[in-house]
């Protein structure tokens, strides 16, 4: 396919995105380019000024998507657990998966020029790829992208992972590898001993419950580090709105892991197209010794495949954490292009000066080893926020075990 035999189209209101349903719907894709939640946040989302979805065409018929939205928002990033704020800018953001439909270089380049074009234009100040893989062909294209003052970043690299849970040809479906499930098994026996008969797990899943699964989850997670830097489960008006959205289109899937009536682990996902994506999870830092995050992923794990879930889209995750599922692993990224103006040299310098910070923290970390160090300031950090945190071992009991 030649670049000449393609043409480009820029969806940029309501209406745009209502002609393109048709073609939209014929594609296989994830949660964030689902066209009913794409919608939803556009009517929900107080950051989102617009969409902004390209279409690439031949001969009338659409050969590929890039989806996204302009939003205002205030940028911020990472460093030693604490949340550097930065300023007030114009983001093109492309959502996760936002790259759909056919695959061609000659297509990628083109997307590539189309978003030189939009930082070009003066609208956005930066172009932000939610999540990308490091060795696809779009990330390449727009490496290539003429301009001395245009210049693309990855601020922070992930490493992503998708378990199928589906049985090999002749093979029977096995959920772990061997030696994670023995350990799975293990951890389970541990917090069954410490609290016999007491421990319990429970999927919200029906719009009548999901107040209540929402409630536990968000008292696990106001004890994370993640929480009290504005990252992962946190209780906001666009999150809230998205779960009971997805709730009423009945994907929504919280399972809570209780010490009887006391929430110490919890994971959040979607159920759409027969794959499970994690959302959000986490755990309190009382029952750390108790596995109990991988307790609940375990089970988590077993109750979608007695559903008949084919995979699971299990998100960012450590590379230890993703070889003990014995999944494969996806380099994926987060990815910014700056505008050639002052302002985009501005925000490059920022994410520069912190990315230099926490890649010079990480190093001396590993070599002084100074990781139970980094625990504790993680630990005072959620101290100093929420003074009044309970202490102590809590007391528990429960009629529905394990």
């Amino acid at each position: 396919m030649e670049p000449e035999d393609l043409s480009v189209r820029v969806a940029t209101s309501m209406k745009e995105i209502r002609d393109l349903r048709p073609v939209w719907r014929k594609w296989t894709h994830g949660l964030d380019t689902d066209l009913d939640y794409f919608s939803h946040n556009l009517k929900t989302d107080s950051t989102i000024q617009r969409p902004h979805v390209i279409t690439i065409w031949k001969d009338g018929i659409c050969q590929a998507m890039l989806v996204g939205y302009v939003k205002k928002r205030k940028v911020s990033t990472v460093v030693s657990f604490v949340n550097i704020p930065g300023p007030n800018v114009h983001v093109l953001e492309i959502v996760r998966g936002g790259r759909i439909g056919r695959q061609s270089s000659a297509i990628d380049k083109l997307l590539a020029m189309e978003l030189l074009q939009a930082i070009r234009s003066g609208d956005v100040e930066l172009v932000c790829f939610q999540r990308l893989s490091l060795h696809s062909e779009l990330l390449h294209e727009i490496q290539q992208l003429p301009g001395l003052l245009v210049r693309d970043r990855v601020p922070h690299v992930f490493y992503y992972s998708v378990l199928s849970l589906q049985a090999k040809a002749g093979k029977q479906a096995s959920l772990l590898p061997g030696k994670a499930r023995r350990e799975a098994r293990r951890k389970t026996r541990i917090l069954e001993r410490e609290f016999p008969g007491k421990a319990r797990v429970q999927c919200f899943s029906e719009r009548g419950e999901i107040e209540v699964g929402i409630r536990d989850a968000l008292t696990v997670a106001a004890t994370t580090w993640q929480y009290h830097i504005g990252q992962g489960f946190s209780d906001t008006l666009q999150t809230q709105a998205n779960l009971r959205f997805c709730a009423k289109k009945k994907w929504l899937r919280i399972y809570v892991l209780y010490l009887e009536d006391t929430p110490c682990a919890f994971l959040i996902g979607q159920l759409v197209r027969n794959i499970f994506h994690c959302q959000y999870a986490g755990y309190h830092p009382d029952f750390a010794r108790y596995s109990v995050g991988s307790v609940l992923t375990a089970r988590t794990l077993e109750n979608l495949a007695e559903a008949g879930v084919e995979q699971v889209d299990l998100g960012e995750g450590g590379q230890e954490h993703n070889r003990r599922l014995g999944c494969p692993v996806r380099e994926e990224g987060t990815v910014h292009v700056y505008s050639p103006t002052l302002r985009g040299i501005c925000l490059n310098m920022f994410f520069a000066a912190t990315q230099m910070v926490r890649a010079g923290g990480r190093y001396a970390r590993s070599g002084l080893q100074l990781h139970q160090v980094a625990r504790l300031w993680s630990q005072f950090l959620i101290w100093r926020r929420k003074p009044q945190r309970r202490s102590g071992k809590t007391r528990v009991k429960t009629s529905q075990a394990l």
